[in-house]
């Protein structure tokens, strides 16, 4: 049958993806597909729908469409119906992503999980093929709408039968349970998370061209293996997967020591060894500036390239390297006084191992209950950071070492943080601001206390008041106590 082309009528049409027609040229209710043919080699597959409003001898295509067939408008096109064959039914597709237009760009992260139900519920029964642009609509958690532009990059075949592998098709049918995945199109400043993201292709962090054995710098390999482990070791596994876990990376690095021991050799040399922008480096005292205002916006614009571009390319941004020389210049001390506005949570460890436990990336041997006994005294912050050197231990595992950095093959399947990973974290990296040995306090203990005078009755009866003050739910702040005396005389058992 020949079809003029129109513009779709309605706005509501136009982002079902749909060609429109009349009921009576062809009934929606009966034939689902069209077959629309612009040139001898030239045809495409379409869903439609119907409105009253088209004429009989008329076909409605949103912009979308027409600019993927090519179409123009009062063009003449062959249409017929078309039905898909039993291998022709989409068991998954993949669709690269961009906002509709630049006014409605947003850094804030979206929910591919969330994208993809809605995908599968518009548009499920639906033809699709390969290279077809589509206009997507969808709310997110808050209720906020958002408007993509699509395109159809792959679409697998559903198998008959398990036994048969999917298989690669040009078009097929949506169907309720297909897999939708959604990739961000190159350039585009969409933030995807969510299991139903694709891999996003992303560059080492390590320079191809760099050799750890020609590394210039003597006596500091054990130090320099740390600062790896630590921070870098994260960062050479895909973002992708690291966001998936919930994983942190290491943000900043202190290195100190006297004068002259290579601390700022070792930063210019981990600044080449990273593929990364190029680093700034800047002496501390050259931040300080007369004017109010100035040094704090000295701050701003080293870090203003950086956080521009993680608002265009979130966790996909590059790293951005900074160097501050003699920083304890300008950097005072972190005060310690306690504020009652600050209060502690409990049940952390559910707050610490959920994602770890839903991936099966936490080894079973792992007692939490053990690790919280073991971090009495920890802040927050502290357990935060002991459980990301756990994470680093585990991952630096599967990082093979030598003159290039190589990640395993199998390193997501075989990643797994075991008690090891925590015992190490415990004895070598987080030891706790306000935290106490147990060993070195057993040393004190051996033998018990020696009341030889009525004084060291009384000292330590004031020290029994002072743990009970401690744990009073009235108590504000420390209770601080200063034992004096002469060498061996007993201060430090007390």
């Amino acid at each position: 049958m020949r079809l003029k082309v129109r513009k779709c009528p309605t706005d509501d049409l136009a982002v079902t993806n749909c060609a429109v027609v009349n009921a009576n040229t062809f009934n929606a209710s009966g034939t689902k597909h069209l077959l629309v043919k612009t040139g001898p080699a030239h045809q495409f597959v379409f869903s439609i729908k119907n409105h009253p409003s088209m004429r009989a001898d008329e076909i409605a295509f949103a912009m979308p469409q027409r600019k993927w067939a090519t179409l123009s408008l009062d063009q003449e096109i062959d249409a017929h119906p078309f039905t898909f064959q039993n291998n022709e039914y989409i068991g998954s597709i993949t669709l690269s992503a961009d906002f509709q237009t630049k006014k409605s760009q947003t850094p804030e992260p979206l929910n591919a999980d969330m994208m993809a139900r809605e995908f599968s519920m518009q548009f499920s029964g639906q033809a699709f093929t390969k290279g077809e642009l589509l206009v997507f609509r969808f709310e997110d958690e808050k209720k906020k709408a958002y408007t993509l532009a699509l395109t159809v990059v792959t679409i697998q075949g559903e198998p008959i039968k398990p036994i048969i592998y999917k298989s690669v098709i040009i078009a097929g049918q949506l169907l309720p349970n297909s897999a939708v995945i959604f990739d961000k199109a190159e350039g585009s400043m969409l933030n995807l998370v969510g299991k139903s993201k694709g891999k996003s292709a992303y560059r080492s962090i390590i320079n191809p061209d760099w050799d750890f054995q020609k590394m210039g710098i003597g006596g500091l390999d054990n130090e320099f293996s740390g600062i790896f482990r630590r921070a870098f070791a994260s960062r050479v596994f895909p973002p992708e997967f690291i966001e998936q876990l919930g994983m942190k990376h290491v943000r900043g690095i202190l290195l100190y020591g006297p004068p002259g021991t290579g601390k700022t050799l070792m930063a210019r040399q981990i600044g080449k060894m990273l593929n990364a922008r190029e680093p700034k480096i800047v002496n501390g005292p050259q931040i300080l500036d007369k004017y109010v205002g100035e040094s704090e916006s000295n701050i701003r614009k080293l870090f203003a390239d950086a956080e521009e571009e993680w608002r265009r390319c979130g966790a996909n941004s590059g790293l951005h390297i900074i160097i501050f020389d003699e920083i304890d210049a300008i950097c005072k001390q972190r005060g310690s006084v306690v504020s009652d506005e600050l209060f502690g949570f409990g049940c952390t460890e559910d707050v610490i191992t959920t994602v770890e436990k839903e991936y099966n990336k936490l080894d079973p041997n792992v007692d939490l209950s053990d690790l919280a006994r073991r971090t009495k005294n920890f802040s927050g912050a502290e357990i935060e950071g002991l459980v990301r050197a756990a994470q680093s231990s585990a991952m630096n595992r599967l990082v093979k070492a030598g003159g290039k950095v190589q990640l395993d093959q199998d390193a997501i399947e075989k990643l797994m943080v075991n008690v090891d990973d925590f015992n190490y974290a415990l004895e070598n990296d987080i030891k706790p601001a306000f935290g106490h040995s147990d060993e070195e306090l057993e040393k004190f203990l051996i033998g018990g206390f020696i009341t030889w005078s009525s004084q060291v009755s009384q000292i330590l009866e004031q020290g029994a008041l002072h743990v009970k003050q401690t744990k009073s739910p009235d108590t504000r702040g420390f209770v601080s106590v200063l034992l004096a005396g002469n060498f061996s005389h007993g201060v430090h058992c007390h």
